[in-house]
């Protein structure tokens, strides 16, 4: 049984071409550090799902027809927004971890800003009494 072609064959190389440059810009910007590996790895997934389905276009109207969704496009759409959804998650995770971190780093720089502070003054108090010749007394244990 022969299937209608769902897309064009210039379509179909043209998405491809499109898809593997995206891929390799990314595999670029990883290699350089611009991002990294693990944030990376649902941009690499679902690129290379998008050249699968595009290459075999025939998988969608396969996956369509098993969700029970009348048009692939739909099916398509679905995976879309599902994967923004997934991809803004994952972004707000990392969000969060990063937020905890630099409060978390903020919380000790001040802690040992306040221990600098209090070292200065010692030292300064020791330089004065040993300027005027007074006999220091040792630091005291905190």
């Amino acid at each position: 049984m022969s299937h209608p072609q769902i897309l064009p064959r210039e379509f179909q190389v043209l998405a491809v071409l499109v898809l593997l440059a995206f891929l390799a810009w990314l595999i670029r910007l990883v290699r350089s550090q611009k991002v990294t590996l693990r944030d990376s790895l649902l941009w690499v997934l679902s690129t290379v799902a998008l050249v699968v389905i595009t290459i075999f276009p025939s998988l969608l109207l396969r996956l369509a027809r098993a969700l029970e969704i009348q048009v692939p496009s739909n099916a398509l759409f679905g995976a879309s927004i599902l994967y923004l959804a997934v991809n803004l998650l994952s972004a707000t995770i990392a969000n969060s971890v990063n937020a905890a971190n630099q409060r978390r780093l903020v919380q000790e720089c001040a802690l040992l800003r306040g221990e600098l502070e209090s070292l200065r003054r010692d030292f300064a108090g020791r330089a004065r009494t040993a300027a005027s010749g007074e006999p220091s007394k040792p630091p005291a244990r905190t």
